[in-house]
């Protein structure tokens, strides 16, 4: 099929050679502003082996995008928990640290020249593709068009519907849109757009953004009624994945909010676990009572902290505790992901220092679900406040409500690629 005339305009005015990516970021590696790990995935050289069985391809276009794509693709992958995911970001994000295991990969996009981009498909050979937020690249998605690979697009926040390329060309944009099978958009106007791009009403569908939070963390019902049994009237709270220097802070917290309870129980979760002898050696020279637990230890009534196993996860403790504090937040940290606690309806406190989570603290904080504290004077003044149950429940259900907002939007788009991938499995059967 013929290219439409601004895609012929587009490839007349952009065309480079693949020598030139090389060259240009051969330049870019040298002054260290690209690094080489970078430098190999635009250029698509030296990665790692596709996996076996099926791959879906999310495409983060923002920073604002890339945790809601990351919750998509585990929320998919629950249903198919055989299904490999790619999450590729532009070129000037960041992959975030710990997020890669066996069944998810992320990398750069390709840079956008056919060359590149064929190699890219080669590669990675995906069975569908979700694009999260605009900046659309168009030799790739007209490419990715070619090759009968399912695309949805989903509008997410601060991400208009634009195209990623140095040009303005007349129409250009109206027939990269049109490469998408399905669209969900953010309100009913944005849905213009698409229309004028030539998809049917009947594939565009006005949900709201993609947006991170809602997925529950998964517990032991068991061990929550036991634990709860162990903790029974006492009021508690709770303190997140701790590094070892914010134990100080910590005791300052609970020995000011012990005040206002004198049976308040501090449950504490840390960070890294080997440091758990020497903690518990902090909170007891500090004066408290303080155990480290196992799985099958009881919370004994005398006991003023617990550090919990990590075998328990976060969300059980979460779940029990109407209070709890995002650890990794008094110090450089960049903090801990806030949503798991707001589904299990908790409300939340939190330092300074939460740069690794920015957007959820701040729609968290808009919405009164989340308040940050100085140091732990103001946090134990915070956790003496929230015993109050109206004003604990209060900040959970604020909570709450924003970590369910986007949960029909991922649903919904959990729902279409399957049909997508069940489709594409039965036409190559």
């Amino acid at each position: 099929m013929a290219k439409p005339f601004p895609y012929l305009l587009y490839s007349a005015l952009s065309r480079k050679s693949e020598r030139h990516h090389v060259d240009q970021l051969d330049r870019l590696v040298a002054s260290g502003a690209v690094t080489q790990a970078a430098y190999d995935q635009r250029l698509v050289r030296n990665q790692p082996q596709r996996p076996k069985g099926e791959l879906l391809w999310l495409h983060a276009a923002t920073p604002y995008a890339l945790r809601p794509a990351m919750e998509l693709f585990h929320r998919i992958s629950e249903d198919r928990p055989d299904l490999s995911g790619l999450i590729t970001i532009a070129p000037d994000m960041t992959p975030p640290a710990g997020a890669e295991d066996e069944s998810l990969y992320f990398s750069r996009l390709p840079e956008d020249d056919p060359t590149t981009i064929r190699r890219f498909l080669a590669r990675w050979t995906p069975d569908s593709l979700v694009w999260v937020g605009g900046r659309f690249r168009p030799n790739l998605l007209r490419i990715t068009r070619d090759c009968t690979i399912p695309a949805i697009a989903i509008d997410a926040p601060n991400s208009a519907a634009s195209l990623d390329i140095p040009l303005s060309i007349p129409g250009l944009r109206k027939h990269v849109l049109g490469c998408f099978d399905h669209v969900i958009t953010a309100t009913p106007e944005a849905t213009l757009t698409w229309r004028r791009a030539g998809i049917v009403d009947a594939k565009i569908e006005a949900l709201g953004h993609l947006e991170e939070g809602g997925r529950a963390p998964s517990l032991d019902e068991e061990t929550l009624a036991r634990r709860m049994a162990e903790i029974g009237t006492r009021p508690s709270w709770f303190a997140a994945q701790l590094e070892r220097s914010e134990v100080g802070e910590i005791i300052r917290a609970h020995k000011r909010a012990l005040r206002r309870a004198h049976r308040l129980l501090l449950t504490v979760s840390l960070s890294n676990h080997a440091v758990t002898d020497s903690v518990l050696t902090q909170f007891q020279n500090a004066g408290m009572i303080a155990v480290a637990l196992d799985q099958s230890t009881p919370i004994p009534e005398s006991a003023q902290i617990v550090i919990v196993p990590q075998a328990d996860g976060n969300g059980l403790w979460h779940r029990i505790s109407p209070i709890s504090f995002m650890g990794r937040s008094f110090g450089p940290f960049g903090g801990i992901d806030p949503y798991p606690a707001t589904a299990m309806g908790s409300a939340i406190l939190h330092g300074k220092n939460v740069s690794d989570f920015t957007t959820a603290y701040a729609r968290l904080a808009a919405a009164k679900a989340a308040r940050s504290v100085h140091d732990g004077y103001e946090l134990g003044e915070e956790v003496g406040r929230l015993m109050s149950p109206d004003q604990a429940a209060l900040m959970a259900g604020a909570a709450w409500e924003v970590a369910s907002t986007g949960t029909e939007v991922t649903d919904r788009v959990a729902n279409l690629v399957q049909d997508f991938l069940d489709l594409r499995e039965r036409t190559e059967a």
